[in-house]
Order: C-alpha cells, then sequence, then structure tokens
C-alpha cells in the first residue's frame, strides 16, 4: 500500500489545510508543464501526488486508509483536481457609474483577467477610456505557450 503521507511530505495528524497546502506546492513543482526535459517523471509523480491528495482531503477515503480498509479511488484526471485547485474565483459587483463622467471627464480603466488552459497562458487587457465623443473602449489578447 502506497505511504500518501509520505508521499505528500504531512503527517498523519495533519489538518486538511495543511494537506492543501502539501498537494499545492507539489502539484507545482511536479506539474509535467514546468518540467520538460523530465516530462514523464514528472507526470507520474504529478499523478502520484494527485492521487495522494484525492485520498486524505476526502474524510471517508481518509479514514478507511488509515484503518488499513479497502478505499476506492475514482482515478480522476489529475489535470482536473490541479485545475479545481488552481482555478480563479470570478466574483462580480455593480456599481453605479452614470455620474463618473461629472467627476472626470478623462476617466479610464484597464480589466486584465488571465486564464491558463492546458499549456496556454491566455491574458485579456479591456482598456475604458471616456472621451469628448464618448466611451471607447479596446480588448486585447495575448496567448502565451507555457
Amino acid at each position: 500500500m502506497k505511504d500518501y503521507y509520505n508521499i505528500l511530505g504531512v503527517n498523519k495528524s495533519s489538518n486538511k489545510e495543511e494537506i492543501k497546502t502539501a498537494y499545492k506546492k507539489l502539484a507545482l513543482k511536479y506539474h509535467p508543464d514546468k518540467n520538460i526535459d523530465n516530462k514523464e517523471e514528472a507526470e507520474n509523480k504529478f499523478k502520484e501526488i494527485s492521487e495522494a491528495y484525492e485520498v486524505l482531503s476526502d474524510d471517508q477515503k481518509k479514514n478507511n486508509y488509515d484503518n488499513g480498509q479497502n478505499i476506492v479511488i475514482h482515478n480522476h484526471n489529475p489535470f482536473d483536481i490541479f485545475e479545481n485547485m488552481f482555478k480563479q474565483r470570478h466574483h462580480s459587483f455593480n456599481i453605479d457609474i452614470s455620474n463618473l463622467h461629472n467627476m472626470n471627464s478623462n476617466f479610464s480603466s484597464v480589466n486584465t483577467t488571465t486564464r491558463i488552459i492546458g499549456n496556454k497562458k491566455i491574458t485579456r487587457i479591456e482598456k475604458t477610456v471616456q472621451t469628448p465623443n464618448g466611451t471607447q473602449t479596446t480588448v486585447e489578447e495575448k496567448i502565451e505557450m507555457i
């Protein structure tokens, strides 16, 4: 039986937050996209880390594992676990900007979002400028291979 605690470098008494932190650190370190020279070895380690996290982060699986009982591992795609852990949370809010033109006739804003999909880093830059002729918005996307 694999030693999931050793794989993540945590103690049996570690809480969920410590397990999560250990997973994040190791997943970033061994992600195959960051280990191009050792991709196969990194991918195997990445899968092992993800499997350990799947077991130790689930109370029922962890309890069964700790008691030497059978555990069911769903063999989730380790990249899905990684994406769910690191995906950005999008929050929205409403602001009444109808009177902003009275405050500053040259009002401008820049909104930048970055997403990582597979081995692509996609950065979207949206610039809004208030001009005498109205509002002008430009959008630029940059795609970078990582």
